[in-house]
């Protein structure tokens, strides 16, 4: 059992919620929250010295015109050791290098760099020394094509070192200093949930709420106000802030994937509701197409038959059609001999017409020659039988029949021939053919009329069969009616099944349950333990808001939010209502007054180092601004504290610090 895990149980128990103590304490465990807590106590961070080397390329004088402005090169030999208090970087004119004293700095501490691209082109080798606690801790590295390789060593003996870590590259420096950094200065990674991301923030967030920089001066603690919360619960150091931020993190973590989960639930359960709807559709869509079959059920052997019966009259048709084809070729055959002999008969009777009526003439003169014909040689005819024109012989038998006398010689009797001579039947081939078309034509009229009655039983037939077929085809399609509503019932089935245990999945979230109920918890813990804390700071900062020239501000109230409110001129207002002048007066007294909350009171985990870039740029003069650092010197004797104060008022730097905190550059010198 654990502290936070029976406090938890409690409460709960408190609520009317019944989880076991084993549970409980599982729940906590899985979500990596911390089941104790202790006050932080502050650990010291103290810069010792830089040493930077390398070539820098400069122009002293701009261009004029066309003309290129002269580039000059010089050896880098930066080597700086600032002391307690308060230290000096100045300069008397801009870009002479006191912000990047402290960008070298802070890249030493924590890995990450954020010099400008051919400040960091000019730089070959870093060596810094730092102190935690009075442990001395060497950072030394070479630059190399763009890459920092190097160690970190802390001092175990005097004279002896031992590695804690190497590094080639931007991310291993980074990663290296985080680790030995928040080990050292016993600060936790801050885990911060948001928009579905988890993100765990450590040295160089920390780090970077050591810095205070004169256009970034929102929010009051640190420099992103995603973080102010966090980071001002670590530097008061109260009790249960970082298991505060683990359970928070975790609770938000876990809140949204139960959003995402419902989100889902509830995209399923819309889906599913339009899908139940569709399948009780297609349900009732089934059941009404199987009603429209006929539920008898066809006979299989019957519909064969009456196929095979269709195929067989078919068949039968087939061949009359085939017969009555031929019967029409010999009919047509049978007409054609026909017509043939009646045009050779009617051709004879008119050749023998037309010899009578040649024969019947009295010709008187020739055609051709016009040679008259005398009446003696036209009577000479009938003696001589020649003809009075030609002289050839006169054919003068019957010109006009037709029957057997113009048959071949034997084939006709002789006239008085002998009675017992048998006499072949004459036939007339133009009656005989005649017959035969009439014969062929009977034959072609009966073989139609079996054809039609063949067709007739054929389409009976066929009629029959595609009614069986019809029947089989309906017996198919009701059977697929019937899978269908089989299926479509199976769907709806499933689908309201699947409605009915999304209904009932309300049951309550026990890790919800118990995590909520230990963020409350946590979050009254902090409170309870932080608000007296924050009271002290509060008149600290107010006091040494007074100090650094802001008089007419009398009281300010730091909530546990990392917001505050600041009565001035009798007046109630918020911090982000000051002028900047007033806000950087205000953030260098918060930072302060924790640092001499942890050096008074033994509390909190603010190491103690601050620097301050360029304070004087926003609209602070050089007299406040000299105030300002005289009582931050003030302020410094009597607390606990290292500060770097970087500033083009070199001269008044001097006037205010001892020789050995300044690294100041006169004229347009540069600092290093």
């Amino acid at each position: 059992m654990t502290i936070l895990g029976e406090a938890v149980f409690a409460e709960l128990r408190r609520r009317g919620m019944e989880i076991d103590l084993a549970r409980v304490e599982r729940i906590l465990l899985n979500a990596d929250v911390s089941s104790t807590a202790s006050r932080g106590v502050p650990a010291r961070l103290r810069v010792r010295r830089l040493h930077v080397t390398g070539t820098k390329h400069y122009s002293e004088n701009p261009a004029e015109g066309n003309e290129a402005a002269e580039v000059k090169s010089a050896p880098i030999n930066l080597n700086w050791s600032p002391g307690n208090g308060v230290n000096g970087v100045g300069s008397e004119a801009n870009l002479r290098g006191k912000s990047s004293v402290l960008h070298l700095t802070m890249w030493a501490l924590t890995g990450r760099s954020h010099l400008q691209a051919d400040v960091f082109s000019w730089i070959k080798h870093v060596s810094a020394e730092f102190h935690i606690d009075e442990v001395p801790l060497y950072v030394e590295f070479d630059v190399r094509d763009g890459i920092p390789v190097g160690a970190v060593e802390q001092r175990i003996t005097s004279g002896s070192r031992t590695v804690l870590g190497q590094f080639d590259g931007h991310s291993e420096f980074e990663s290296v200093m985080g680790a030995v950094m928040l080990e050292r200065l016993r600060l936790d990674a801050i885990s911060v949930f948001a928009n579905g991301v988890e993100t765990k923030h450590t040295w160089p967030s920390y780090a970077a709420a050591l810095t205070v920089h004169a256009d970034k001066l929102d929010p009051i603690i640190g420099n992103e106000s995603t973080l102010k919360t966090r980071i001002l619960q670590m530097f008061v150091g109260t009790s249960w802030a970082a298991v505060d931020a683990q359970v928070a993190t975790a609770l938000n973590s876990l809140k949204h994937s139960r959003h995402e989960e419902a989100a889902k639930r509830q995209a399923a359960t819309s889906a599913t509701a339009t899908a139940l709807r569709q399948a009780e559709d297609r349900v009732a869509a089934a059941l009404q197409g199987l009603e429209a079959f006929d539920t008898d059920e066809p006979d299989v052997d019957t519909v064969f038959a009456l196929a095979s019966a269709a195929s067989e009259r078919a068949h039968e048709a087939h061949n009359l059609s085939l017969q009555i084809m031929t019967a029409d070729a010999a009919a047509s055959e049978a007409r054609a001999h026909l017509r043939a002999e009646e045009m050779r008969q009617q051709a004879a009777i008119e050749d023998a017409v037309a010899r009578r009526l040649f024969n019947g003439m009295t010709p008187t003169v020739c055609p051709r020659c016009s040679t008259k014909v005398d009446a003696n040689r036209y009577a000479a005819e009938t003696t001589t039988h020649e003809c009075s024109l030609c002289l050839h012989e006169l054919d003068l038998d019957d010109p006009t029949a037709i029957d057997g006398s113009d048959a071949p010689e034997g084939e006709v009797a002789a006239e008085g021939g002998r009675e017992d001579t048998e006499i072949e039947e004459i036939i007339d081939p133009l009656e005989a053919l005649r017959s035969a078309v009439a014969d062929a034509d009977s034959g072609v009229a009966a073989l139609k009329d079996r054809y039609r009655e063949a067709e007739a039983k054929r389409r009976e037939a066929e009629d029959a069969a595609a009614q069986g077929r019809l029947k089989l085809d309906s017996a198919r399609a009701r059977l697929k009616a019937e899978l269908e509503l089989a299926r479509a019932q199976s769907a709806f089935d499933a689908l309201s099944s699947a409605m009915t245990e999304r209904r009932t999945d309300g049951d309550d979230d026990d890790e919800l349950i118990v995590l909520q109920a230990t963020s409350d918890l946590t979050k009254r813990w902090v409170k309870n333990d932080q608000d007296p804390l924050l009271q002290s700071v509060s008149d600290t900062i107010a006091s040494l808001a007074q100090r650094f020239g802001s008089t007419n501000i009398t009281a300010v109230k730091l909530k546990g939010n990392g917001n505050m409110d600041v009565v001035k001129g009798g007046t109630t207002t918020t911090y982000s209502s000051l002028t900047n002048g007033e806000k950087l007066r205000i953030k260098l007294a918060a930072v302060i007054a924790l640092v001499e909350l942890g050096h008074r009171a033994g509390v909190g985990r603010h190491p103690g180092l601050l620097f301050i870039d360029s304070p004087a740029a926003e609209e602070i003069p050089e007299a406040d601004l000299k105030t300002m650092i005289e009582t931050m010197v003030a302020v410094a004797g009597e607390t606990d504290l290292q500060i770097v104060v970087a500033t083009t008022h070199g001269p008044m730097l001097k006037a205010v610090l001892p020789q050995s905190n300044l690294l100041v550059a006169t004229g347009t010198d540069f600092v290093w």
